[in-house]
C-alpha cells in the first residue's frame, strides 16, 4: 500500500480527508460525475446493489465549471436542491429506495466550482480519490473502484463479477447504448457507438494490447494501480482514455463480459469531445466517417516490426525497412512518432532493455495507446482518409456484418466483443 499512501499524501483531491470523518463500512464505492442532472440518475444502480452482496456507498461527485452559464448555475442549483431532499442534513443517506447509500460531493456551489478548464476528469478524480481514501482507512472493502456516468443502468449483480477478483490493473464492462425516443438522437448514437466498437476491431486485427474501450462508465480500477499512475488526469474530456492506458501498462487489463451495461442515447455539450459530443456532431452530420480499414492493416504491419525490433535490438534495421509501412505511411508515421523528443525515447526502450522479453515490453509500453491513436491519425490526415462508413465496414477484413442496419452491424461487433474475456497491455502476448 505505499503507492496508496503516497498518492494520497502528495496528489489527492482535497476531498480526499473527507475518509477520516466518515462513518460506516461498505464493500465497494461506485463514483459517478454528475453535471445538471436529476436524482433519478440513482435509479439506474439500484438493481446492480441490492443483487450484490454486502453495501455499496455511491460517490456523487455534482459539478459545474465556474464559467459557466447562468442557465448552468441553476441547473446546478436546481440539481443540489433535489439532492438535498434525498440526503437531507446528513453527507449521507440511503439512495431514494434504500438500495445503497449517497455521498453528495458538492462541486457545484458558489465558491466551491471547477476552474474554467476543468471538468468530467476533475470530478471523477475527486470521487475515485475518495474512494482511494476510505479503502486506505479500511472503510472501503474493495480493491476495486468502480466508476460509471449518469446515464448509465447497471445490470443485476454487477459488482459480483468474477473479473474483478482478476488481479487485474482494471477491468472494463461491455455496454450498449438504448434507443431514445427521439429517433435521430438514436440512429446518432448508434453510428457513433459503431464507429467506437469499429475502431476497437480495427486495433484487435492489428492484434495491439490496447484493443479495450475506454468509457469512464464502463470501468472498475485497482487502487493499486489507481495511486501508481498518479490517478484521474485533470482533463475536459479523454481522461477515462488516459487513465486505463496508464494503467494498463503496470497491470493487466480484463474485459469482461455480458451482460452489459445499458447507456442511454443523448447528445451532450458536457464535455467537448467523447460520446455525448459524438452524437451531437451525427445529429448534423449523419453519414459519418470512420477510419479507413488500410489504416488497420498498416498498424497490423507496424507493430509486426517492432516485434522483429524486440527480438534483434537493431534501430537501424527497423528504420531500414521503414516499420513493415510503405513510404508514405512511413513518413507520415515517422513525422508524427519520430521526431527528436520521441526518437529519443524510442530509442531508449529499445536499447535500455537487456532481453528481447523485456524489449518487447519496452516498446510496446512506448508505441501505448495514445501513440497508436497518433499514429492512425497521422495516416489518415496523410495516406489513408477516412471513408463513409457503409463503405469503411465493406471494405475492412475485420467487419463480422455488412449492410445499411447500424443497429445490426453494431450488435455485431458487440457479440464479438463480449463472448469472451480478454486480457490486454503490453506485458500480455499481443493479441490478448
Amino acid at each position: 500500500m505505499h503507492a496508496v499512501r503516497k498518492y494520497l499524501a502528495q496528489r489527492a483531491e482535497p476531498e480526499a480527508k473527507l475518509a477520516a470523518h466518515f462513518d460506516g463500512v461498505y464493500e465497494r464505492c461506485l463514483v459517478v460525475p454528475a453535471c445538471r442532472e436529476r436524482a433519478s440518475l440513482l435509479d439506474g444502480f439500484s438493481r446492480a446493489a441490492v443483487t450484490s452482496s454486502g453495501r455499496t456507498l455511491c460517490i456523487l461527485v455534482v459539478n459545474v465549471r465556474e464559467n459557466a452559464s447562468t442557465e448552468e448555475h441553476a441547473a446546478s442549483d436546481a440539481f443540489l436542491a433535489e439532492l438535498a431532499t434525498l440526503r437531507g442534513a446528513r453527507a449521507v443517506s440511503p439512495s431514494r429506495d434504500g438500495a445503497f447509500d449517497v455521498l453528495v460531493v458538492d462541486r457545484a456551489s458558489e465558491g466551491r466550482r471547477f476552474p474554467p478548464k476543468s471538468g468530467v476528469g476533475l470530478a471523477r478524480k475527486v470521487g475515485m480519490d475518495v474512494a482511494l481514501a476510505l479503502h486506505a482507512a479500511g472503510k472501503v472493502r474493495a480493491r476495486m473502484i468502480h466508476s460509471t456516468d449518469a446515464d448509465a443502468t447497471l445490470p443485476d449483480a454487477h459488482f459480483e463479477r468474477p473479473e474483478l477478483a482478476s488481479g487485474a490493473g482494471a477491468v472494463v464492462f461491455p455496454f450498449w447504448h438504448e434507443p431514445s425516443v427521439d429517433l435521430a438522437v438514436t440512429r446518432a448514437t448508434a453510428l457513433y457507438e459503431l464507429s467506437l466498437r469499429y475502431y476497437v476491431a480495427g486495433l484487435a486485427f492489428a492484434r495491439s494490447p490496447y484493443a479495450y474501450h475506454s468509457l469512464g462508465s464502463t470501468m472498475a480500477v485497482d487502487v493499486e494501480s489507481y495511486a501508481a499512475v498518479r490517478g484521474v488526469p485533470d482533463r475536459e474530456a479523454g481522461e477515462d482514455f488516459y487513465l486505463l492506458g496508464k494503467v494498463a501498462k503496470v497491470a493487466p487489463l480484463v474485459r469482461a463480459t455480458i451482460p452489459a451495461l445499458a447507456l442511454q442515447s443523448r447528445a451532450s455539450d458536457r464535455t467537448p469531445f467523447g460520446t455525448g459530443a459524438g452524437v451531437a456532431e451525427g445529429l448534423d452530420e449523419p453519414d459519418r466517417a470512420f477510419y479507413a480499414p488500410e489504416t488497420f492493416v498498416a498498424l497490423g504491419r507496424w507493430l509486426d516490426a517492432l516485434d522483429v525490433l524486440a527480438d534483434t535490438g537493431s534501430v537501424e534495421r527497423f528504420d531500414a525497412e521503414r516499420g513493415g509501412l510503405a513510404v508514405h505511411e512511413w513518413d507520415a508515421a515517422r513525422a508524427a512518432l519520430l521526431g527528436q523528443r520521441g526518437r529519443d525515447s524510442f530509442t531508449h526502450a529499445v536499447r535500455d532493455a537487456l532481453s528481447p522479453s523485456a524489449r518487447r515490453v519496452r516498446v510496446h509500453e512506448w508505441f501505448d495507446a495514445f501513440r497508436t491513436l497518433k499514429f492512425v491519425h497521422a495516416l489518415r490526415d496523410a495516406v489513408h482518409v477516412s471513408v463513409p462508413f457503409r463503405d469503411a465496414l465493406a471494405r475492412a477484413p475485420f467487419s463480422p456484418l455488412v449492410g445499411d442496419d447500424v443497429d445490426a452491424c453494431r450488435r455485431a461487433f458487440a457479440d464479438a466483443e463480449s463472448t469472451t474475456p480478454a486480457v490486454f497491455g503490453p506485458r500480455q502476448p499481443r493479441g490478448g
